[in-house]
């Protein structure tokens, strides 16, 4: 746990000049992602959704005009909506068409709702999301081809199902929002001893049991290791933030405290995982929803006065750290962040790539390498996803700063 004793006009000096670099920030990526629009880009030309899904939401979150944002999802909507209800393009790569099945749609349909689009009112798309989500509360990556017939995966995650959370809330479709934190909640009990030995497994059957046994060449997929500097330390960051959210949402509208209090809990037991990870990680690009989950946090613990002064520095010295290295100071120049060639295992090749820039430039390809990535994110996806995390941390040191003051 961090220091509980700050200087208050120095740190209140420290979170202004944070907010103006973050302010600067986001507007720069709102526009790259803006001027990369077909003609002069892949989004709502290439046939493929990761172009978009996740530069929607980071447009959005930058300011970027919602005449603009519409534009993409209209694109989708007329493209990739498939008679099942689902969005993708036949033509794409596995990796792409079925690993991310639901999960590039869960974020641009978060969007829809914040905007009204028809898409959000689309109840075919709607009933078909829903499918995904397993009577456990966990919500499945892929279910097959019919939606007459699902077809149930091996093992559910944090990442599927906290977004298909966010998505539910937007909604105000309570019951699957509080399954999904229930389920998530879930994820957090069994971890707990192995949080304690700094490990936090990502994997969970179907039946509830935790996935502990991790065969070579599966660690970087199956659990978060807090001494390495390249890990999945998305795992942690993408449950904070839908913890975070549905305890602020229970409170306000669908309970009270008593009912919210578990899923602030259970996030706060992973921050303090978070928090004592060494700084190197924070230069991995997938440190990024590390923030999303610690800005939410450190929000909605200065809405409510909740808890210790330790937890509230944890959650701000996090958010910051994410803030000024994995987001702003990888950076480009051109206002958008590089592409990242994801590793699936340890034993990859793209396990060993810096994503640090030197002089403004990155020794990363940015463009896919046939024989050497395995599953290639643009850096419209990876700009996307920046500038939407980076707001949640945004808003969160905004509301920190007003204590302060």
């Amino acid at each position: 746990m961090q220091e509980q004793w700050v200087d208050v006009r120095e740190r209140v000096r420290e979170v202004e000049f944070l907010l103006g670099a973050m302010r600067e920030s986001l507007a720069a990526g709102g526009e790259y992602l803006a001027e990369r629009r077909h003609p002069n880009g892949p989004i709502c030309h290439d046939r493929n959704l990761s172009y978009m899904h996740k530069a929607a939401w980071g447009m959005y979150a930058a300011g970027v005009s919602p005449e603009i944002v519409t534009e993409l999802l209209d694109w989708a909507a007329e493209e990739a909506l498939q008679p099942n209800g689902d969005f993708f393009f036949p033509e794409e790569e596995p990796q792409y068409r079925v690993m991310q099945r639901v999960y590039r749609p869960l974020t641009f349909l978060k969007v829809a709702v914040w905007l009204d689009h028809p898409l959000a009112s689309n109840r075919a798309v709607i009933e078909r999301i829903f499918q995904y989500q397993h009577s456990s509360g966990g919500t499945f990556n892929y279910i097959g081809e019919d939606p007459a017939r699902v077809e149930q995966q091996a093992t559910l995650g944090t990442l599927n199902s906290s977004f298909f959370g966010h998505l539910m809330v937007a909604l105000g479709e309570r019951e699957r929002a509080l399954v999904t934190g229930d389920f998530l909640r879930r994820f957090v009990e069994l971890n707990r001893a192995h949080l304690r030995q700094g490990r936090f497994y990502t994997q969970m059957t179907p039946a509830g049991e935790l996935v502990t046994d991790v065969a070579p060449g599966q660690r970087y997929s199956h659990v978060v290791q807090a001494s390495e500097p390249k890990q999945e330390f998305w795992q942690t960051g993408t449950t904070m933030a839908y913890l975070a959210v549905l305890y602020e949402v229970v409170r306000e509208r669908w309970g009270g405290e008593e009912e919210a209090r578990p899923y602030l809990d259970a996030a706060l037991e992973l921050l303090a995982f978070d928090a004592a990870m060494p700084l190197e990680g924070y230069l991995w690009p997938s440190k990024c929803k590390v923030g999303w989950g610690a800005g939410e946090l450190l929000r909605v613990m200065v809405k409510y006065g909740l808890g210790t002064a330790g937890q509230v520095e944890d959650a701000y010295q996090v958010a910051r750290k994410v803030a000024v290295h994995t987001f702003i100071g990888n950076q480009l120049p051109h206002g958008g962040w590089s592409a990242m060639h994801y590793p699936l295992s340890e034993l990859d090749p793209e396990f060993r790539l810096s994503y640090v820039p030197l002089r403004g430039r990155v020794h990363v390809p940015q463009v896919a390498i046939e024989g050497f990535s395995k599953l290639f994110l643009p850096a419209e996806e990876l700009t996307g996803e920046c500038l939407g995390e980076m707001e949640a941390i945004y808003r969160g040191m905004a509301a920190y700063r007003e204590r302060l003051q």
